[in-house]
């Protein structure tokens, strides 16, 4: 005969589980931030992944290629690719209902629209350069911490009634 203990509290489980998964290493310490901003007490399991890099159609492929049973799957990579490469992507997404997000041009254009910085560029490689010489260097854009120095909930919440790519990804993570 079993035994239970009515005062233990019972596992949380979530309603619903989700995959988000970005281009690279930056991406996914950028998300793991807002996760941490705006999941909790959500009901919602988000594990996010990075990709290595590369072509758009095989990021996808790997997103779709993790291991576990996900209600919904996005991918968010930079749209500084070439045009075929992209709808190539595109194209096996909606074949796999796979929602895809399109930084355009790239994940540090947007962190420099949040930031409001006056030298934003619509080339990627100039975004990098920038936000890497005046926020987070180089070498310290996989820690976690850094990001809480730039990117406050007060700061996201602001920005994110104009800047539409934003409010969705905090819409994802906050599990709607």
């Amino acid at each position: 005969m079993s035994r239970t203990n009515p005062y233990k509290k019972k596992k949380r489980q979530a309603n619903k589980t989700l995959l988000v998964f970005g281009e690279g290493m930056n991406e996914e310490v950028f998300l793991k931030h807002i996760r941490k901003l705006y999941c909790y007490n959500t009901n919602v399991a988000i594990t996010i992944k990075k990709g290595r890099g590369g072509d758009a159609k095989n990021i996808v492929l790997d997103a779709y290629k993790v291991p576990g049973e996900f209600n919904r799957i996005v991918v968010i990579l930079d749209n500084d690719k070439p045009k075929n490469e992209i709808k190539k992507a595109r194209q096996f997404t909606r074949d796999k209902e796979i929602e895809l997000l399109e930084n355009t041009p790239c994940l540090e254009h947007l962190l420099l629209m949040i930031l409001d910085s006056e030298e934003i560029s619509a080339n990627s490689k100039k975004c990098k350069r920038i936000f890497e010489e005046k926020y987070i260097e180089k070498t310290k854009r996989k820690e976690r911490y850094e990001y809480d120095k730039y990117f406050s909930k007060e700061l996201l919440e602001k920005k994110r009634e104009i800047i539409k790519i934003l409010d969705y990804i905090i819409k994802i993570m906050e599990g709607k």
